[in-house]
């Protein structure tokens, strides 16, 4: 199949030099793997789908004094959602042995500015009513 010019060339998830369907794995790596799913597909989307339902909850069930809380609960799960895509599109190969490891302390950092910020913004609102 020849590509258009304008996509470019497809590009793989690379372990160690290898695609990851093609890779051979120990049982250490395996569970270094599933133990990176469960952060980045489980705790991120976990929280942000609660923020999400949390927000639709608000917005459909209290009156019209509380929809700003239900806007505010959706920024937060969309916001939180971004922070897990772009700290998976950073965590890079889990097994380069080139790279020194790195802590996740910036992705904190923001995770942490993100919800204390929405809290604020909540007890303000709150407040106000």
């Amino acid at each position: 199949m020849v590509r258009p010019p304008f996509i470019g060339p497809k590009r793989h998830r690379l372990y160690r030099g290898h695609r990851a369907r093609s890779l051979n794995i120990t049982e250490e790596e395996l569970v270094e793997i599933r133990a990176r799913e469960r952060t980045f597909d489980g705790a991120y989307w976990r929280t942000a789908m609660k923020a999400f339902s949390m927000g639709l909850i608000v917005i459909r069930l209290f009156s019209d004094a509380f929809y700003k809380i239900g806007i505010v609960f959706v920024v937060f799960g969309m916001a939180l959602l971004g922070i897990s895509f772009l700290r998976r599109k950073a965590a890079g190969d889990v097994f380069d042995q080139r790279k020194p490891f790195e802590t996740a302390g910036f992705w904190i950092m923001i995770t942490t500015v993100v919800t204390t910020v929405t809290y604020l913004v909540l007890f303000s609102m709150i407040m106000r009513l």
